[in-house]
């Protein structure tokens, strides 16, 4: 997985690399991520043509793997955790490390508004 960290922050510039880097969401690729820093993730599902289908994007103001680590024990999003259930090895995911944390919060917003994930649709309130 590329750690590519976002200085400039585009919206374009960054769903281009979420929608370029996928990478197989298990506990040891997460675990390689870099600790402490803020970004914004996307997690996948493989559909039956071989794309995929964006299921989650969220962000994390402090340490992205801490929180991909925690989708990956102890979901609290039912939907979520249903799809990662019945499909692990067919969920990706991709991250976009960023340095401003509000800036990131932002960008996440744009992102839900735009892709809406299957399981983000909730927050679109």
């Amino acid at each position: 997985m590329n750690v590519s960290e976002s200085t400039s922050i585009s919206l374009f510039g960054i769903k281009y690399q979420l929608e370029q880097e996928r990478t197989p969401f298990t506990r040891e690729v997460v675990s390689q991520l870099p600790k402490g820093r803020c970004g914004l993730y996307v997690i996948w599902l493989t559909d039956n043509s071989g794309g995929y289908e964006r299921l989650y994007a969220g962000i994390s103001k402090t340490c992205v793997r801490r929180r991909l680590l925690e989708h990956l024990s102890d979901e609290q999003n039912p939907d979520l955790r249903i799809q990662l259930r019945m499909f692990g090895e067919l969920v990706h995911f991709s991250v976009a490390f960023t340095k401003d944390p509000e800036q990131t919060l932002e960008l996440e917003t744009e992102l839900i508004r735009e892709w809406q994930p299957e399981t983000n649709r909730n927050k679109l309130g």
